[in-house]
């Protein structure tokens, strides 16, 4: 079954405990961290991560699209994040980022642009436990899913071991997301399709449930 996980980024910022309130059922919450560097937005420092985290009670996930990860992971950690993706093109040496979040307790993943090609994670395939492939272009103005992505996602689940998680992220909708679960993604990011909805809940239950069906349906 494919997991939803509500970007926070895509809220209502000036209301964010109201946000925080609307998905806390899900369970799960997305923080992409921006540094106006290595992406062109500004999104949370770890003032804003501290009060998000002590105001849920979900699993979240860190996508850091920073210049220096290095610097975020131990703060992050204490903070309580359970997973921490770096981006490849961010570090010269990306082992070094693995090794920490896991002598941290959490897990590692590598987040990858769009135009990156999909083998570059050859050499870590072994130290990581997810992928986050970026559907669309960071800067772009409407952030709309980019078609070729799908067949991005398609080769990295024939790439990628069993074990490591398939996620994605960018420009996601309700109506692409069953085609996406279908090529092996295991975990989608969505932003603006969950928080731009006037009823949230019932846009994810509708989801879910039809993801459940399909799986019936293959059984």
């Amino acid at each position: 079954m494919i997991q939803i996980i509500p970007s926070i980024a895509s809220a209502d910022l000036l209301n964010i405990a109201i946000e925080l309130e609307r998905c806390k059922e899900i369970g799960y919450l997305h923080l992409d961290i921006e540094d106006g560097n290595f992406s062109p937005d500004i999104t949370f420092g770890m003032d804003m991560i501290s009060a998000i985290m002590q105001n849920t009670k979900a699993e979240v996930d860190a996508h850091l699209m920073v210049t220096n990860p290095l610097n975020y992971i131990i703060p992050l950690c204490e903070n309580n994040v359970t997973r921490i993706a770096v981006h490849l093109e961010a570090v010269m040496y990306p082992a070094q980022c693995i090794t920490l979040i896991h002598q941290m307790g959490r897990k590692a993943g590598l987040a990858l642009n769009y135009k990156t090609d999909i083998n570059q994670i050859l050499p870590y395939m072994d130290e990581i436990d997810y992928v986050l492939l970026q559907t669309c272009e960071a800067g772009d103005n409407n952030l709309q899913f980019k078609e070729y992505s799908r067949n991005k996602i398609r080769q990295a689940r024939h790439l990628l071991p069993e074990k490591v998680e398939l996620w994605a992220d960018g420009g996601i909708t309700d109506q692409l997301l069953y085609e996406l679960m279908k090529d092996g993604l295991d975990h989608a990011v969505m932003g603006r399709a969950l928080f731009g909805s006037k009823s949230m809940m019932e846009l994810y239950h509708t989801m879910m449930a039809r993801d459940r069906e399909d799986k019936l349906y293959e059984l």
